[in-house]
């Protein structure tokens, strides 16, 4: 197979291997690429509470470096939520809201809140897909 990788073939780098696997599906961010995260409605501390600290960021940024593949999910799953919200709810500032307000279905939870894992993502990306076909707790 002609993108098949392994070890064998001096690949080590996660980043390369889901490169390969993800066939372009998936964005990698460095600190610069934060900003995708702004224009979708997160506040950089909500980029630092739930992507990289601030002085690691802003470390990031000064050496143009990219960030770990533990911040690139995160900053993936943010993206991921912001986007299936805007288009389940119409537009970015009712997204937002959506995520800041606490969720019935949730149990009062704020879904922004569930952010922090993907376990908690689910939840919210479970409850976006309840919404959009009208099943309501």
């Amino acid at each position: 197979m002609e993108h098949a990788l392994n070890r064998n073939e001096g690949v080590s780098s996660i980043h390369k291997l889901i490169e390969v696997a993800a066939k372009g599906r998936f964005r990698r961010f460095d600190g610069k690429s934060i900003e995708t995260l702004k224009e979708h409605g997160y506040s950089m501390d909500e980029i630092h509470r739930f992507v990289a600290p601030r002085r690691t960021l802003a470390r990031r940024i000064e050496k143009e470096e990219p960030l770990t593949v533990s911040e690139n999910d995160s900053a993936q799953r943010l993206l991921n939520i912001a986007e299936l919200a805007e288009r389940i709810l119409g537009d970015k500032e009712r997204a937002q809201r959506w995520l800041r307000t606490p969720s019935r279905a949730l149990n009062k939870v704020v879904p922004l809140d569930l952010l922090e894992s993907e376990t908690g993502a689910r939840l919210v990306e479970e409850e976006l897909l309840r919404i959009e076909y009208g099943i309501y707790f």
